[in-house]
């Protein structure tokens, strides 16, 4: 299950509206809708909204399924919400996985044209 649909089955178990989870975000209307339509992801910023605007929702649960969907305890949602604004959250954790993720691909990329260079002197040298 994707994370649109964790944020739209919260949406139902809440009796809440798309829009009225869009207007507590900032979101314009039927944004959530247009995602869910296009099959694409959640922004962070997003996922952090939500987070802050609806504390009894379970962030783990929201970002990877896991675990229960409301938290229960008081305590743990200030943990939640801590976790959420910390400088160490979960979603600046995601963030910077995506850019190191994307330095990484760009590293391959230039020792697969490294590769290619060599393999041609390689060439050159046999052909000489």
């Amino acid at each position: 299950m994707k994370i649109i649909h964790r944020i739209l089955k919260f949406i139902q178990n809440e009796s809440i509206t798309s829009d009225q989870l869009n207007n507590s975000i900032g979101l314009g209307k039927d944004s959530l809708q247009m995602v869910e339509s296009e099959d694409g992801s959640v922004s962070t910023d997003v996922l952090e909204e939500i987070c802050k605007q609806y504390p009894q929702l379970n962030p783990i649960w929201l970002v990877t399924g896991k675990g229960e969907m409301l938290i229960q305890d008081y305590h743990e949602i200030g943990k939640a919400i801590e976790n959420v604004e910390s400088q160490d959250g979960i979603y600046n954790v995601i963030a910077g996985k995506d850019i190191e993720i994307q330095l990484l691909k760009e590293h391959i990329e230039g020792l697969n044209e490294l590769i290619k260079v060599k393999n041609q002197l390689i060439d050159e040298y046999k052909n000489a």
